[in-house]
């Protein structure tokens, strides 16, 4: 098996799994407001004077948000590109919903890691890999 093959592998076990959805699947929003988002990929730009900036990657600045957190939370909740993010009300539940969806990441991370040392023991080549996995099932961590 070549690295080619491992992403390959890896990209059909999670989608045939099924990756779980953010926020849905971390958390019951009770109290939210609506975020109208353009159906395009977005990214964190810049911090100015304490607010964040949500960008496309074409840098056409979307909007501004008050905390990294939040920021975070909109990017993971865009992974499907829905014209419509729910944030809760409470920042306390938001940083909740972000911290567990980032545990989550982090053990697909870990177990994508231990799978490639076991597979290729002599590479050192794992964190491209994941990168190139996450890229393509759309998945990003912050």
């Amino acid at each position: 098996m070549n690295e080619k093959e491992f992403i390959s592998s890896w990209v059909s076990k999670l989608a045939s799994d099924g990756i779980k959805n953010f926020p849905a699947d971390f958390i019951t929003i009770k109290n939210y407001s609506e975020l109208k988002v353009p159906c395009k990929t977005l990214l964190i730009g810049e911090e100015f004077f304490g607010k964040y900036e949500i960008i496309t990657p074409d840098g056409n600045s979307i909007l501004h948000v008050n905390s990294y957190p939040n920021a975070k939370f909109i990017l993971y909740a865009n992974r499907n590109t829905p014209e419509i993010i729910l944030i809760p009300s409470s920042e306390v539940e938001l940083k909740k919903a972000v911290q567990i969806y980032e545990s989550y990441l982090d053990s697909i991370i870990k177990d994508i890691e231990i799978a490639y040392k076991k597979t290729f023991p002599e590479e050192k080549n794992s964190k491209s890999v994941v990168n190139e996995i996450f890229k393509q099932l759309n998945l990003v961590r912050v």
